[in-house]
């Protein structure tokens, strides 16, 4: 599909994956909208000037008649849906929020883009690899039973499930994304493992590394170049026979204890005489996740190239060369 010109609505535009996507896109010489609320002068969105390059909504995803709206004024072919509660620990503390959003958000727009399937060709949904749960079989497969217990986990179903079933029920060309653990240049949630480790060692502190009382988080870490081929390839292959309707989960495969990716953090930024502060987790978390990316391979001819010390190196150097040299 060719993304020259494209009319594309992108939600969650200013955060740190829709920004990736945004500039992405911008890049291709799509054509933009965006909805937000407002936009912090620090995102990574501001930081590459993009707020002067899309076409820009101010408003809630929540309110179905402005997502409509925006769907018909600006005649929007490809809809990016990035948009959601996406920390766990404040959908835990604000449910009623997480579910207005990652559910009634979601519901909005299949459901402006299913009443203008005229001019929407595609809708690309971000769900996450917490769908599954703490399955006892890994690495998950897109045929795994999804398991979501907390207020996050459960919300990604159901966004998850309400996306796939617009393709089976009206013929809506969905295509779900279900993402490893995400991270990289822009990602300014400083209370996430890898962004907060590097902040603390730049300032010479400990970095904290957060323990469940069972045993060890182990995550399937996913940079987000990647992450941006992965959206790429749902959309240029949603034509394809078996892709839309479909899940693919995108991940290295790879599950790494996050005590080992904040010691390789510290040896490239040659800090390894700095110890790391042990703290117990006091949010319920999915012990260890890991991802069978094989569907997205064999359909999209997808797969992760980077490794962790290759993302990471790169991570690293832009918050020591651009985020804290513009502060």
């Amino acid at each position: 599909m060719e993304i020259k010109n494209k009319r594309v609505f992108v939600t969650g535009a200013t955060g740190f994956v829709g920004a990736h996507i945004t500039k992405h896109l911008l890049e291709l010489g799509a054509e933009v909208t965006i909805l937000i609320q407002r936009c912090d002068s620090n995102s990574y969105f501001s930081i590459c000037g993009l707020d002067r390059k899309v076409n820009i909504y101010y408003g809630d995803i929540s309110n179905g008649a402005l997502v409509e709206q925006i769907i018909v004024e600006q005649k929007i072919e490809i809809i990016f849906h990035i948009a959601a509660v996406a920390l766990q620990d404040l959908a835990y503390k604000m449910p009623k929020v997480t579910f207005q959003v990652n559910i009634v958000g979601t519901y909005n727009i299949l459901d402006a883009a299913r009443l203008h399937m005229d001019t929407v060709k595609a809708v690309l949904v971000a769900s996450s690899d917490k769908v599954y749960g703490d399955s006892d079989v890994l690495p998950y497969k897109e045929d795994t039973p999804l398991q979501g217990s907390n207020p996050y986990d459960v919300s990604k179903v159901c966004e998850d499930m309400l996306a796939r079933s617009f393709y089976h029920s009206y013929g809506l060309p969905v295509v779900v994304g279900r993402f490893g653990n995400i991270y990289g240049a822009g990602d300014n949630n400083f209370n996430r493992l890898i962004p907060g480790a590097v902040r603390k060692l730049l300032n010479g502190e400990s970095p904290v590394v957060r323990h469940p009382a069972n045993g060890v988080f182990k995550r399937d870490f996913l940079y987000i170049k990647d992450i941006v081929n992965a959206y790429m390839y749902m959309l240029y292959h949603i034509e394809d026979e078996n892709v839309a309707g479909n899940a693919f989960n995108f991940g290295t495969g790879i599950a790494t204890d996050i005590e080992t990716v904040v010691n390789q953090i510290k040896t490239i930024m040659h800090c390894e005489n700095i110890s790391s502060e042990i703290q117990k987790s006091e949010v319920s978390e999915i012990l260890m996740q890991q991802l069978d990316a094989s569907k997205a391979w064999e359909r999209l001819g997808w797969k992760a190239e980077y490794s962790l010390d290759k993302g990471l190196t790169e991570t690293i150097d832009w918050y020591k060369n651009v985020y804290f040299k513009l502060k």
